[in-house]
């Protein structure tokens, strides 16, 4: 892929605007992103057939069964994870002006987080301690590779530090909520005792609104308006939201391993202004874009901003709980991971692998005659039936779980597995165009 197909001046894609970003720097090869997010497309095939098993658990009751944790790590490490990774690895240097510092290093970053999230999801599956310790090892190790290979090299730089600084605070989270894993795994083999439910919860916020959201809302204010053709939005909220998020996170973790009620409703009032501001921010992004239709992939992402929405209501509602309603609160889990995070990833695989293939495919040919374009790679009709049996499912599990009807939980995640087969298809037939050239 050439680098100056991503860089200034902007060109045109048949209609596609590419993004005015600032040092033209060599992009990784396409091998790269595209076996991080077909891994993660095979985790979520995974998750979406294991939620259909765990689905009756959640709605019974059964919230610490080792399943439902070895089910919910298929989506935390296997698909927001490795997504984030293969997007980073994609989207840092040309938005940050650095380079990835070894190829082959980001490529061995890649087998070990494979490689121990399928340990880990193996053990916790199994309920064998012995393989959860060595994943979560091969996990931390593929972490930090990536802060050496990548991260480190566009904190608080040019152009926009703003997002080098919400990459490395998500990165920052996701090193914190790794160390509570071991403290987890740790009291598994009988070394020491925790509270279960603040190490699961701390866990949870760390690595769902700490790590993966904080790196949403820094990339994804470059991302979403160049997907959006979106001008004129405001930029205040992002020096707001993550001063919310940090002070929030802080005061929900330590109240909830001190059992501090004031620092733990305090903690959870600052996330939840935070995600208002944000919603605000993503709502402002929608309203002002240039094309009013949306298409598959944006729908996607819509649904994601509405699923985060009705999740900061519920977790405000969770907040002053006796603690006492655990179908609520997973629940809520599965607004934020399946709803705002597994949503939020497909809309963006919807739109950057059609761009990313296109490139590759066709990006030293622009302005050559009948060369197809970037929507054409993929077939509308499939990304709304996709998006059909998602939010159908996702609404009916959500209520389901919530409401303790067990059959109607495993129908609404048989139901977002259809979806999901879906989006697998779409994808699959883009990626084969590039193997048929």
């Amino acid at each position: 892929m050439s680098a100056a197909a991503l860089a200034p001046p902007a060109v045109q894609v048949r209609g596609a605007p590419l993004p005015n970003f600032a040092p033209a720097v060599h992009p990784p090869p396409f091998r790269l992103p595209a076996e991080h997010f077909v891994a993660a497309l095979g985790w979520l095939a995974i998750g979406a057939a294991g939620l259909t098993l765990v689905a009756p658990d959640l709605a019974a009751n059964n919230i610490y069964d080792p399943r439902v944790f070895s089910v919910t790590h298929c989506f935390t490490l296997g698909v927001i994870t490795t997504t984030i990774f293969g997007a980073l690895y994609q989207l840092f240097p040309v938005t940050m002006g650095r380079e990835v510092r070894s190829i082959p290093l980001a490529h061995l970053t890649f087998w070990l987080l494979q490689t121990g999230t399928a340990l880990v999801i193996t053990g916790f599956w199994l309920a064998r301690a012995a393989l959860l310790g060595l994943g979560w090892v091969l996990v931390v190790t593929a972490v930090v590779l990536l802060g050496v290979n990548l991260i480190s090299r566009g904190f608080n730089t040019q152009p926009d530090p703003l997002v080098g600084r919400y990459v490395m605070a998500g990165y920052l989270a996701l090193l914190a909520a790794l160390g509570l894993a071991s403290l987890r795994i740790g009291e598994t083999l009988g070394y020491w005792q925790v509270d279960r439910l603040a190490m699961i919860a701390s866990h949870f916020h760390l690595a769902a609104i700490g790590f993966a959201s904080c790196v949403v809302v820094g990339v994804g204010s470059r991302m979403l308006p160049m997907f959006l053709v979106s001008d004129g939005h405001s930029r205040w909220p992002l020096r707001w939201v993550g001063p919310l998020l940090g002070a929030g996170l802080t005061g929900l973790i330590v109240g909830e391993f001190t059992g501090s009620a004031a620092l733990r409703l305090g903690g959870g009032a600052l996330l939840g202004a935070a995600a208002a501001v944000y919603l605000w921010l993503g709502v402002s992004y929608f309203r002002r874009r240039a094309r009013r239709a949306l298409d598959p992939g944006l729908a996607h992402v819509a649904v994601a901003f509405v699923s985060l929405g009705v999740a900061a209501i519920i977790g405000q509602m969770l907040l002053w709980s006796d603690r006492s309603a655990p179908r609520v609160m997973a629940a809520y889990a599965l607004l934020v991971l399946v709803g705002w995070l597994i949503m939020l990833v497909l809309g963006v695989l919807y739109k950057i692998l059609p761009f990313l293939t296109w490139l590759h495919l066709f990006g030293a040919r622009v302005g050559e005659s009948r060369l197809p374009t970037v929507a054409e790679l993929s077939r509308p009709a499939w990304g709304w039936l996709s998006l059909g049996f998602l939010a159908a499912g996702l609404t009916t599990m959500v209520a389901a779980v919530g409401a303790g009807e067990l059959v109607w939980a495993r129908l609404g995640a048989a139901s977002f597995a259809a979806g999901v087969g879906l989006v697998e298809a779409q994808v699959f037939r883009v990626l084969r165009l590039r193997y048929l050239e």
